[in-house]
């Protein structure tokens, strides 16, 4: 098993105390166990704020890989001395060990690890350890180029690192503590009521990690396979295995895929910006009734575009009509039909690399209808040759 646990349930000594006590119930029952820390408290935060401030913002990427390692480096050492505190053989990793595991490449601040060299590392490294009932504990979010130059792995990264090991070492699970009991259907700061979700899937937790959901981040989901399930949990729970949030599943790796269906657009022009509302709620109501699939849906202050299936265009369109006519009371303009539309969705595209991705789209060699993101994939709706 990997436990990996996050700054704010480090936060305290008392807290850490208590977690590393949980950790030994674990190891009573039999469970070996790889710890995976992240910085502690705000520290990674104050570390940055400092730096910029000595340096006058002109400190280096290199520079400030090294000085925000040590956040993560300094917790490692001090979840390590917690655990023997209480009896437990456990060594701590670091990046400055000639056998450091996590490798990756030169991209200081959002460095990528190199997959396969690090589960090799990684698999050599845990298992001598287990061989010798020692409890690993390794400062997550930290890297290490070929060079010997330190790296970080960029926001999230502690989980980055976790299910690296976790995946090197056949685990059955990664826990990730946290000072919140799960993942919620809801920001608790604006929803009041908002509850916890059981179970979701992989790829689903990758759309909200692109819209602003931070318990975990995309780029460490992207190191998901499917072979180890993940739990996001609370510290405050009595085991550490107890609910929380359970991620099955494994998050597409930027695989295009070409649907094997054509589309059909179908513009509906508003007569004034303040009609979109209504007019999409009628259109909304009378595919629902007539049980067409909507298969997606654009809008801006004077059109919306419905996308349905090719074959049921021509029924839309006269539904849609006459639906709008009636109910609409005289707020279109106008429905236009553009058939034989090819729909290409590119997946789980980082999004620093979105612009690239849509500038190459520019030299695919067929007539562009249309091209958007929805999170962080892109559609491609391009005309075919009729």
């Amino acid at each position: 098993m990997v436990i990996k646990f996050g700054g704010k349930a480090l936060s305290e000594g008392e807290r850490t105390k208590q977690l590393a006590e949980k950790i030994i119930f674990e190891l009573k029952n039999g469970k070996q166990i790889v710890v995976v820390v992240s910085a502690i408290g705000d520290a990674t935060d104050r570390l940055i704020d400092y730096s910029l401030m000595a340096c006058g913002e002109r400190i280096s990427p290199r520079d400030l890989d090294e000085i925000l390692a040590m956040g993560e480096r300094t917790s490692a050492r001090i979840f390590t001395a917690a655990l023997k505190a209480h009896g437990v053989n456990a060594e701590f990793l670091d990046p400055s060990d000639a056998d450091w595991p996590i490798i990756t490449d030169d991209n200081f601040g959002n460095a990528n690890p190199i997959e396969m060299e690090c589960i090799r590392r990684i698999r050599a490294k845990i298992e001598e350890l287990f061989n010798e009932n020692i409890v690993p504990v390794i400062p997550g979010f930290v890297g290490k180029t070929r060079r010997e130059e330190i790296t970080t792995l960029g926001r999230g990264g502690s989980d980055t690192t976790a299910f690296l090991v976790g995946k090197a070492i056949g685990a059955s699970e990664v826990l990730l503590v946290t000072d919140v009991e799960g993942i919620l259907s809801a920001d608790p700061k604006i929803v009041s009521n908002s509850e916890r979700i059981k179970e979701i899937s992989a790829e689903k937790l990758m759309h909200l990690c692109d819209v602003g959901n931070k318990f975990l981040h995309r780029k460490a989901l992207k190191f998901l396979d499917g072979s180890f399930k993940v739990r996001i949990t609370s510290y405050k729970c009595e085991r550490l295995d107890y609910e929380g949030t359970l991620i099955k599943g494994f998050a597409n790796k930027n695989n295009t895929s070409r649907r094997n269906m054509l589309l059909a657009a179908l513009t509906i022009l508003t007569e004034n910006a303040s009609d979109i509302s209504e007019v999409c709620s009628i259109i909304l109501q009378a595919t629902a009734r007539n049980k067409i699939p909507v298969l997606m849906l654009t809008a801006d202050v004077n059109a919306l575009i419905l996308y349905v299936h090719d074959k049921d265009a021509k029924k839309t369109a006269r539904i849609l009509h006459s639906d709008l006519l009636s109910n609409g009371k005289g707020k279109i303009l106008s429905i236009a039909v553009k058939r034989g539309i090819a729909w290409t969705k590119v997946p789980c595209v980082e999004e620093e690399n979105i612009p690239k991705e849509i500038e190459t789209l520019k030299t695919c060699g067929e007539k562009l209808f249309s091209v958007f993101t929805i999170a962080s994939n892109i559609h491609v709706l391009t005309e075919q040759n009729n």
